[in-house]
């Protein structure tokens, strides 16, 4: 004899409820959260140039990206774990965090293009050199302290990635990218953050305008005629970063006293560069056979 399950009193099936809408205030306050943290994070960068760490007063030591960044990851799990027993069931998150993240993404496109205008203008007007220079400070190494910075407000990508449930997003190139990165610009900036250094933080902060503004318009709904390139174009950042230090380091070698603190600089700024290389390279890889093998099945 076949069993059944017995259905509830009135016949109809069994339906999980949808989880209840977050109301405006708990949006709109979330929102109101992320902006009392980009002013309490610029109450802190935004110092006076002429006396901003590591050009005008000593940089931190190194125990402040060593407590962000173990603190960053010690983090996730966490978040994971109240994300997943907690919040989850009692609201939409992706709904409750819509304002947040377009107040975030679209903030990291105007710093990111602030940073941009920043160093060019430096360069181009305020007499900052192109190349082959190691103790010049102007406005564009004010801007390497901000890029550096940055590093430790980018952690709330992660953040959100882990609150709307895309563990999947939180991948070791992901993980290895924000915690390296944030310990390669803390370095350059306690041994080298005026001269040449600009040029990283100029070409990254570039491609986060546009990685920025893709996100920002997603959430919007608008398309974004960029999605598709800027995986190579990150790509093409880290060549020409990696071409960039090669060169200036040839030159200074060739041309000028270096101290050991500088050699080590262009040693992790290369390694740093090289392995985001071949990491991205894997992910663009896999990527384009995950999307044509989808393809090939639809035919």
């Amino acid at each position: 004899m076949c069993k059944t399950t017995p259905l509830p009193p009135n016949g109809a099936a069994i339906a999980s409820k949808p989880l209840p809408a977050p109301s405006m205030a708990a949006r709109y306050g979330c929102a109101a959260m992320m902006v009392a943290t980009f002013a309490a994070w610029g109450n802190v960068v935004f110092v006076d140039e002429a006396t901003a760490p590591g050009l005008g007063s000593p940089l931190h030591s190194y125990k402040v990206p060593l407590v962000l960044t173990v603190g960053y990851l010690i983090s996730l799990p966490l978040l994971r774990s109240f994300t997943n027993n907690y919040l989850s069931k009692q609201v939409d998150i992706k709904l409750l965090l819509k304002e947040t993240m377009i107040i975030y993404n679209g903030g990291q496109v105007l710093l990111n293009g602030w940073m941009v205008w920043k160093i060019i203008d430096a360069v181009l007007y305020h007499d900052h050199p192109f190349f082959g220079d190691v103790h010049t400070v102007t406005g564009a190494s004010f801007a390497v302290w901000v890029h550096y910075m940055d590093k430790y407000l980018e952690f709330f990508d992660t953040f959100f990635m882990v609150l709307r449930g895309r563990m999947d997003q939180v991948s070791f190139l992901h993980l290895y990218h924000h915690v390296t990165i944030a310990w390669a610009w803390w370095y350059a900036m306690a041994s080298w953050p005026g001269g040449d250094s600009y040029f990283g933080a100029l070409l990254n902060s570039f491609i986060h305008v546009m990685m920025y503004s893709y996100y920002t318009l997603s959430l919007l709904k608008v398309s974004c005629p960029w999605k598709r390139h800027l995986t190579k174009c990150q790509l093409i950042q880290f060549t020409t970063v990696l071409f960039y230090t090669v060169s200036m380091s040839i030159y200074h070698i060739r041309n000028s006293e270096l101290e050991t603190k500088h050699y080590w600089c262009m040693g992790i700024q290369s390694f740093e560069m090289t392995s985001l290389f071949f990491l991205f390279m894997a992910f663009y890889s896999k990527a384009y056979k995950n999307k044509k093998a989808k393809g090939e099945k639809q035919r």
